[in-house]
Protein backbone atom coordinates (compact mmCIF):
# COMPACT_ATOMS: atom_id res chain seq x y z
CA UNK A 1 0.00 0.00 0.00
CA UNK A 2 1.68 3.08 -0.77
CA UNK A 3 0.46 6.52 0.88
CA UNK A 4 1.06 9.23 -1.12
CA UNK A 5 1.12 12.85 0.81
CA UNK A 6 -0.18 16.09 -0.93
CA UNK A 7 2.04 18.77 -0.67
CA UNK A 8 -0.17 22.20 -0.05
CA UNK A 9 2.42 25.35 -1.23
CA UNK A 10 1.52 28.46 1.44
CA UNK A 11 0.63 31.44 -0.15
CA UNK A 12 2.25 34.45 0.94
CA UNK A 13 1.92 38.18 0.49
CA UNK A 14 4.20 39.31 -2.30
CA UNK A 15 6.49 42.53 -0.84
CA UNK A 16 4.25 44.38 -3.45
CA UNK A 17 1.41 43.10 -2.03
CA UNK A 18 2.77 44.09 1.26
CA UNK A 19 3.86 47.36 0.58
CA UNK A 20 0.49 48.38 -0.64
CA UNK A 21 -1.13 47.50 2.68
CA UNK A 22 1.16 49.76 4.52
CA UNK A 23 0.28 52.19 1.58
CA UNK A 24 -3.53 52.14 2.89
CA UNK A 25 -2.97 51.67 6.47
CA UNK A 26 -0.77 54.85 6.32
CA UNK A 27 -3.64 56.67 4.35
CA UNK A 28 -6.21 55.81 6.19
CA UNK A 29 -4.21 57.10 9.62
CA UNK A 30 -3.76 60.32 7.80
CA UNK A 31 -7.10 61.10 7.19
CA UNK A 32 -8.25 59.35 10.72
CA UNK A 33 -5.87 61.45 12.47
CA UNK A 34 -7.28 64.97 12.15
CA UNK A 35 -10.65 64.00 13.14
CA UNK A 36 -9.50 61.91 16.21
CA UNK A 37 -7.69 65.24 17.09
CA UNK A 38 -10.94 67.90 16.26
CA UNK A 39 -12.76 65.54 17.77
CA UNK A 40 -10.42 66.01 20.95
CA UNK A 41 -10.19 69.40 20.75
CA UNK A 42 -14.15 69.20 20.68
CA UNK A 43 -14.29 68.20 24.27
CA UNK A 44 -11.65 70.05 25.74
CA UNK A 45 -13.05 73.33 24.17
CA UNK A 46 -16.54 71.95 25.84
CA UNK A 47 -14.84 71.51 28.68
CA UNK A 48 -12.62 74.73 28.81
CA UNK A 49 -16.45 76.19 28.08
CA UNK A 50 -17.93 74.19 31.29
CA UNK A 51 -15.24 76.05 33.70
CA UNK A 52 -16.42 78.92 32.37
CA UNK A 53 -19.78 78.44 33.27
CA UNK A 54 -18.48 77.09 36.61
CA UNK A 55 -16.92 80.41 37.37
CA UNK A 56 -19.77 82.76 36.05
CA UNK A 57 -22.19 80.81 38.54
CA UNK A 58 -20.01 80.97 41.29
CA UNK A 59 -20.35 85.15 40.47
CA UNK A 60 -23.84 84.71 40.28
CA UNK A 61 -24.02 83.49 43.48
CA UNK A 62 -21.83 85.65 45.16
CA UNK A 63 -23.99 88.50 43.69
CA UNK A 64 -27.03 87.00 45.09
CA UNK A 65 -25.15 87.13 48.71
CA UNK A 66 -23.33 90.35 48.80
CA UNK A 67 -25.57 92.02 46.18
CA UNK A 68 -22.94 92.81 43.94
CA UNK A 69 -19.93 91.35 42.00
CA UNK A 70 -16.87 90.79 43.85
CA UNK A 71 -13.92 93.13 43.34
CA UNK A 72 -11.86 92.14 40.91
CA UNK A 73 -9.06 92.86 43.76
CA UNK A 74 -8.63 94.27 46.74
CA UNK A 75 -5.38 95.44 49.11
CA UNK A 76 -4.40 93.80 52.03
CA UNK A 77 -6.35 95.20 54.93
CA UNK A 78 -3.67 95.80 57.22
CA UNK A 79 -0.99 96.87 55.27
CA UNK A 80 -2.36 98.01 52.07
CA UNK A 81 0.05 95.69 50.60
CA UNK A 82 -1.08 93.09 47.72
CA UNK A 83 -4.00 91.74 48.47
CA UNK A 84 -6.38 89.12 46.72
CA UNK A 85 -8.02 88.80 43.82
CA UNK A 86 -11.37 87.98 42.69
CA UNK A 87 -10.75 84.31 42.34
CA UNK A 88 -10.12 84.28 46.17
CA UNK A 89 -13.85 85.72 47.01
CA UNK A 90 -15.45 83.32 44.24
CA UNK A 91 -13.90 80.15 45.76
CA UNK A 92 -16.74 79.89 48.65
CA UNK A 93 -19.58 79.54 45.99
CA UNK A 94 -17.51 77.00 43.84
CA UNK A 95 -16.94 73.99 46.00
CA UNK A 96 -13.89 75.23 47.74
CA UNK A 97 -15.42 77.01 50.99
CA UNK A 98 -13.23 74.27 52.78
CA UNK A 99 -10.07 76.39 51.27
CA UNK A 100 -11.71 79.89 51.58
CA UNK A 101 -12.20 79.35 55.26
CA UNK A 102 -8.31 78.25 55.65
CA UNK A 103 -6.86 81.46 54.18
CA UNK A 104 -5.98 84.62 55.83
CA UNK A 105 -7.89 86.80 54.31
CA UNK A 106 -6.87 90.25 56.55
CA UNK A 107 -2.92 89.91 56.92
CA UNK A 108 -2.78 88.06 60.36
CA UNK A 109 0.07 85.81 59.24
CA UNK A 110 1.29 88.11 56.76
CA UNK A 111 1.17 92.29 55.45
CA UNK A 112 0.67 91.09 51.99
CA UNK A 113 -2.66 88.53 51.62
CA UNK A 114 -2.03 87.85 48.34
CA UNK A 115 1.69 87.36 47.84
CA UNK A 116 3.24 84.56 48.50
CA UNK A 117 7.03 83.74 49.11
CA UNK A 118 9.68 82.03 51.29
CA UNK A 119 11.73 85.16 50.43
CA UNK A 120 10.09 88.10 52.49
CA UNK A 121 9.02 89.34 55.34
CA UNK A 122 6.03 91.08 53.95
CA UNK A 123 4.68 87.73 52.07
CA UNK A 124 1.64 85.80 53.48
CA UNK A 125 3.25 82.29 54.62
CA UNK A 126 0.29 81.45 55.97
CA UNK A 127 -1.32 81.86 52.44
CA UNK A 128 1.33 80.32 50.56
CA UNK A 129 1.12 76.86 53.35
CA UNK A 130 -2.60 76.72 52.04
CA UNK A 131 -2.21 77.43 48.27
CA UNK A 132 1.41 76.10 47.59
CA UNK A 133 0.96 73.14 44.54
CA UNK A 134 -3.19 73.27 45.19
CA UNK A 135 -4.70 72.82 41.63
CA UNK A 136 -8.03 74.07 40.71
CA UNK A 137 -9.58 72.04 37.91
CA UNK A 138 -12.08 74.81 36.55
CA UNK A 139 -9.42 77.74 36.72
CA UNK A 140 -7.61 76.33 33.53
CA UNK A 141 -8.26 75.17 30.06
CA UNK A 142 -7.45 71.48 29.09
CA UNK A 143 -6.16 72.49 25.94
CA UNK A 144 -3.76 75.13 26.63
CA UNK A 145 0.23 74.00 26.97
CA UNK A 146 0.78 76.86 29.18
CA UNK A 147 1.93 76.06 32.77
CA UNK A 148 -0.26 75.56 35.33
CA UNK A 149 2.34 76.79 38.27
CA UNK A 150 4.78 79.32 37.48
CA UNK A 151 5.43 79.70 41.02
CA UNK A 152 3.79 78.50 44.61
CA UNK A 153 0.26 79.36 43.87
CA UNK A 154 -1.77 78.32 40.52
CA UNK A 155 -1.63 80.41 37.26
CA UNK A 156 -5.48 80.84 35.59
CA UNK A 157 -6.15 80.53 32.18
CA UNK A 158 -9.09 83.24 32.74
CA UNK A 159 -8.76 86.88 33.34
CA UNK A 160 -11.42 89.21 34.37
CA UNK A 161 -12.57 92.16 32.40
CA UNK A 162 -12.33 95.53 34.09
CA UNK A 163 -13.34 98.01 30.84
CA UNK A 164 -12.39 98.73 27.62
CA UNK A 165 -10.14 101.89 26.60
CA UNK A 166 -12.97 104.23 25.33
CA UNK A 167 -15.17 104.04 28.56
CA UNK A 168 -15.37 107.39 29.91
CA UNK A 169 -13.62 106.05 33.13
CA UNK A 170 -10.39 105.17 30.93
CA UNK A 171 -6.63 106.65 31.65
CA UNK A 172 -3.14 106.28 30.85
CA UNK A 173 -1.37 104.57 33.52
CA UNK A 174 1.91 105.82 33.90
CA UNK A 175 4.52 103.78 36.00
CA UNK A 176 8.01 102.23 36.27
CA UNK A 177 6.76 98.38 36.51
CA UNK A 178 4.37 99.12 33.41
CA UNK A 179 2.32 100.93 31.62
CA UNK A 180 -0.73 100.56 29.63
CA UNK A 181 -4.50 102.12 29.92
CA UNK A 182 -6.87 101.31 33.40
CA UNK A 183 -10.66 101.52 33.04
CA UNK A 184 -13.42 101.41 36.05
CA UNK A 185 -16.48 100.70 32.86
CA UNK A 186 -16.05 97.03 33.23
CA UNK A 187 -17.60 94.53 36.00
CA UNK A 188 -14.36 92.95 37.94
CA UNK A 189 -12.87 96.38 38.78
CA UNK A 190 -10.02 97.14 41.45
CA UNK A 191 -11.14 98.22 45.16
CA UNK A 192 -14.78 97.83 44.62
CA UNK A 193 -17.42 95.65 43.70
CA UNK A 194 -20.41 96.14 41.34
CA UNK A 195 -24.09 96.29 42.10
CA UNK A 196 -26.02 94.13 39.10
CA UNK A 197 -28.33 97.52 39.16
CA UNK A 198 -25.39 99.25 37.72
CA UNK A 199 -24.76 96.85 34.49
CA UNK A 200 -26.95 99.12 32.20
CA UNK A 201 -26.59 97.44 29.09
CA UNK A 202 -27.66 94.67 30.24
CA UNK A 203 -25.75 91.07 32.03
CA UNK A 204 -26.23 89.09 28.58
CA UNK A 205 -24.55 91.84 26.83
CA UNK A 206 -21.57 92.62 29.33
CA UNK A 207 -18.45 90.63 29.55
CA UNK A 208 -17.04 89.20 32.70
CA UNK A 209 -14.16 86.92 32.57
CA UNK A 210 -12.64 85.60 29.52
CA UNK A 211 -9.86 83.60 27.91
CA UNK A 212 -6.19 83.84 28.18
CA UNK A 213 -4.90 80.36 27.49
CA UNK A 214 -2.31 81.01 25.06
CA UNK A 215 0.91 82.17 23.82
CA UNK A 216 2.43 85.86 22.82
CA UNK A 217 4.97 86.15 20.93
CA UNK A 218 8.48 87.98 22.52
CA UNK A 219 10.41 90.85 20.01
CA UNK A 220 12.60 87.93 19.22
CA UNK A 221 9.97 85.84 17.82
CA UNK A 222 9.97 82.98 21.71
CA UNK A 223 6.72 82.23 23.03
CA UNK A 224 6.33 84.27 26.09
CA UNK A 225 3.25 84.01 29.00
CA UNK A 226 1.17 86.83 28.55
CA UNK A 227 -1.60 85.62 31.40
CA UNK A 228 -2.78 88.41 33.25
CA UNK A 229 -1.66 87.15 36.83
CA UNK A 230 2.48 87.89 35.48
CA UNK A 231 2.90 84.55 36.75
CA UNK A 232 1.89 85.52 40.95
CA UNK A 233 -0.68 83.35 40.74
CA UNK A 234 -4.58 83.60 40.64
CA UNK A 235 -4.87 84.96 44.16
CA UNK A 236 -2.79 88.28 44.01
CA UNK A 237 -4.38 91.52 43.68
CA UNK A 238 -3.41 95.14 43.90
CA UNK A 239 -2.21 97.12 46.20
CA UNK A 240 -3.01 100.88 47.52
CA UNK A 241 -3.37 102.90 50.16
CA UNK A 242 -6.36 105.21 49.03
CA UNK A 243 -8.90 102.69 48.25
CA UNK A 244 -10.31 103.62 44.31
CA UNK A 245 -8.87 106.76 43.82
CA UNK A 246 -5.75 109.05 43.18
CA UNK A 247 -2.69 107.51 43.10
CA UNK A 248 -4.09 103.70 43.71
CA UNK A 249 -4.82 103.31 40.10
CA UNK A 250 -1.24 103.20 39.47
CA UNK A 251 -1.34 99.81 40.78
CA UNK A 252 -0.67 96.63 39.27
CA UNK A 253 -4.40 95.20 38.19
CA UNK A 254 -3.48 91.52 37.97
CA UNK A 255 -5.44 88.74 37.17
CA UNK A 256 -7.76 91.68 35.35
CA UNK A 257 -7.37 93.19 31.84
CA UNK A 258 -8.51 96.65 30.33
CA UNK A 259 -9.63 95.77 26.99
CA UNK A 260 -7.21 97.43 24.34
CA UNK A 261 -6.07 94.85 21.63
CA UNK A 262 -7.96 92.54 19.66
CA UNK A 263 -8.46 89.07 20.37
CA UNK A 264 -5.61 86.76 19.72
CA UNK A 265 -3.45 89.48 19.47
CA UNK A 266 -0.14 87.86 20.41
CA UNK A 267 2.40 90.87 19.88
CA UNK A 268 4.10 91.08 23.48
CA UNK A 269 5.27 94.31 21.89
CA UNK A 270 2.12 95.79 22.12
CA UNK A 271 0.65 98.37 24.64
CA UNK A 272 0.20 97.42 28.19
CA UNK A 273 1.50 93.71 27.51
CA UNK A 274 5.14 94.32 28.96
CA UNK A 275 6.69 94.58 32.28
CA UNK A 276 5.27 93.75 35.88
CA UNK A 277 2.01 93.92 35.48
CA UNK A 278 1.15 95.07 31.90
CA UNK A 279 -2.56 95.95 32.80
CA UNK A 280 -3.22 95.35 28.76
CA UNK A 281 -2.75 91.52 28.28
CA UNK A 282 -5.39 90.52 25.37
CA UNK A 283 -8.04 87.91 25.05
CA UNK A 284 -6.57 85.63 23.66
CA UNK A 285 -6.66 81.42 23.52
CA UNK A 286 -5.11 77.99 21.92
CA UNK A 287 -8.76 77.26 20.50
CA UNK A 288 -8.90 77.86 16.37
CA UNK A 289 -10.31 81.14 15.36
CA UNK A 290 -11.07 82.90 18.61
CA UNK A 291 -12.17 82.75 22.53
CA UNK A 292 -14.39 81.86 24.85
CA UNK A 293 -15.70 84.97 27.14
CA UNK A 294 -18.22 84.67 30.04
CA UNK A 295 -20.73 86.72 29.96
CA UNK A 296 -22.50 88.65 33.44
CA UNK A 297 -25.67 86.62 33.14
CA UNK A 298 -23.93 83.17 33.31
CA UNK A 299 -23.55 82.26 29.54
CA UNK A 300 -20.67 81.39 27.75
CA UNK A 301 -19.73 82.49 23.55
CA UNK A 302 -17.31 82.07 21.28
CA UNK A 303 -15.93 85.28 19.56
CA UNK A 304 -14.16 85.54 16.48
CA UNK A 305 -11.21 86.74 16.35
CA UNK A 306 -11.96 89.00 14.06
CA UNK A 307 -14.97 90.58 15.59
CA UNK A 308 -14.90 93.87 15.26
CA UNK A 309 -13.07 95.83 17.58
CA UNK A 310 -15.61 98.39 18.78
CA UNK A 311 -18.19 95.64 19.65
CA UNK A 312 -16.03 94.00 21.54
CA UNK A 313 -15.16 97.33 23.77
CA UNK A 314 -18.95 97.76 23.97
CA UNK A 315 -18.92 94.25 25.32
CA UNK A 316 -16.17 94.99 27.75
CA UNK A 317 -18.19 98.00 29.11
CA UNK A 318 -20.94 97.51 31.25
CA UNK A 319 -22.99 100.91 30.83
CA UNK A 320 -22.10 102.61 27.12
CA UNK A 321 -25.44 102.55 26.00
CA UNK A 322 -24.09 100.21 23.35
CA UNK A 323 -26.08 96.43 23.54
CA UNK A 324 -25.65 93.92 21.05
CA UNK A 325 -28.97 92.02 20.67
CA UNK A 326 -27.03 89.96 18.34
CA UNK A 327 -24.93 87.97 20.95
Amino acid sequence: MFLYRKHYRQKAFTLVELLVVIAIIGILIALLLPAVQAAREAARRMQCSNNLKQTGLALLNYESANRMFPPGGMPSERSHGNGLSWWIWILKYSEQKDVYEMLDLVGTHGACTGWLSRNSTSANAYNLEVLEGRHFDFMFCPSSDLKPFMGYAMNATYTGINGATDHPTARDRHEQQSNGRVSEGGVLLMYKGVPIRDITDGTTHTMAVAEQSGWCINSDGSKIDCRSDCSHGFQIGPSGTALGVGTSWGSRIFNTTCVIHPINARSFTLVGLAGNCGPNRPIQSVHPGGAQVLLCDGSVRFLEEDIELQLLYDLANRDDGNAHEAL
